[in-house]
């Protein structure tokens, strides 16, 4: 499990839409408009059909077979991506892209639903975080070496040799699959509940389930961790910026994986909502310290190593937020009603990021200041939630 989920998290890499494919398709001629829906089609995509697709998933005696093929799926949207990169034109590649990363999307749904399933079926609790915070580590370490590299390709190909890159990427999804299939999952009884009911029970949970609410709840405001780091390599550019200091960010976030992740995963494994809430006490912290730096320091706002060292710092926090929430949605409840809690938590959320992310290109217009010091009061108040999440040992 270690092994395929390294792979998976190095083609994340190798294909990461905040940094790799805008580059990219910068570099290509590709329109401001069509570059800025890369993210939302990419994170909203994933988790809004969730809550339709969980009965069908839930179907499967072996859940393992959903995530190999989700896996594939992803490999051939991947290839498809480096395809249009390296043979269409600009207007027709931004309008691919986009399809080739809706495609991407659509199949990580599948991947987001059953790999839940799989690591509570395999792995025993007190040891579910390890596993991510392993392979997080690892494709940390590998993504930073790349990064390295990739600074180093400084001449008229950069473009054309990181479509190649993204193209060899593909292969990571396959690998991945491949070594997934391998897994012993313990077969159970398949759910013969009617899609339509299913759909109705997961909206349901929003209403009945208080446990449930708080998650949102909890999910919601942290999503300040995972909003507010691309604003601060935006905030670079308006100071002056470079396709190093890119580079540059590239490297504190394999650094912020690989430092960290491992902590992160044995903390979530004893207390999985107290990773959560430090997480984002942390990211609120970094994040109202960029704050001030930008609006009251356009010195060290303009040092070279000031936004990518917050970055870092900032990411180090979005670490645990992340690795405590997935720890935390398999520990908490047990067989298909932890498919109930990913698959409506994931959809309620996606519309909240679509929401939240319409109200920030606005004010972000005006400054990224604004939208960053809203994202870290969000970080701060679901830090506080976070803390009420204790389930103890309610789930095996």
């Amino acid at each position: 499990m270690i092994a395929a989920m390294t792979c998976t998290k190095l083609g994340d890499v190798m294909i990461n839409p905040k940094t790799v494919l805008t580059w990219l398709l910068t570099q290509m001629g590709v329109s401001g408009g069509v570059i800025a829906l890369l993210v939302p089609v990419r994170e909203a995509g994933s988790m809004l059909p969730q809550i339709f697709i969980s009965a069908w998933v839930k179907r499967f005696r072996l859940r393992k077979r959903v995530f190999a093929g989700g896996a594939l799926a992803q490999a051939m949207a991947v290839a498809m991506m480096g395809g249009v990169a390296l043979l269409l034109s600009a207007t027709a590649a931004g309008v691919m892209m986009l399809v080739a990363v809706a495609w991407f999307a659509t199949a990580r749904a599948f991947c987001s639903i059953s790999s839940k399933d799989v690591l509570g079926r395999v792995i025993p609790k007190g040891a579910r975080g390890k596993v991510g915070g392993v392979s997080a580590t690892i494709s940390g370490v590998i993504s930073t070496v790349a990064a390295l590299a990739l600074i180093a390709i400084k001449d008229e190909a950069a473009a054309r040799l990181l479509a190649w890159g993204v193209l060899g990427a593909s292969l990571f999804w396959v690998i991945g699959a491949a070594l997934y299939g391998r897994i012993d999952e313990p077969a159970e009884e398949p759910s013969e509940e009617p899609m339509s009911r299913d759909i109705r029970d997961r909206l349901q949970l929003l209403k009945d389930d208080a446990l449930f609410r708080r998650f949102i709840i909890t999910r919601f405001f942290l999503l300040g961790s995972a909003l507010a780091s691309p604003l601060l390599v935006v905030l670079a550019g308006k100071t002056g910026g470079t396709m190093v200091s890119l580079g540059g960010f590239v490297i504190a976030s394999g650094i912020a994986s690989a430092s960290s992740s491992f902590l992160w995963g044995k903390l979530s494994d004893k207390a999985s909502h107290l990773a959560m809430s430090l997480g984002g006490f942390g990211a609120a912290l970094i994040g109202v310290f960029a704050f001030g730096i930008g609006w009251i320091s356009p010195d060290w706002a303009a040092h070279p190593l000031a936004w990518p060292v917050l970055f870092l710092l900032f990411n180090l926090g979005y670490a645990g937020v992340r690795l405590g929430r997935k720890t935390w949605v398999v520990d908490a409840v047990k067989g298909d009603r932890r498919t109930d809690y990913v698959s409506a938590s994931n959809t309620v959320i996606a519309v909240a990021i679509l929401v939240l992310g319409g109200i920030a290109s606005q004010v972000q217009a005006m400054s990224p200041l604004i939208p960053l010091a809203g994202y870290s009061v969000m970080c701060a108040i679901g830090a506080a939630v976070a803390l009420t999440l204790d389930v103890g040992e309610e789930a095996d």
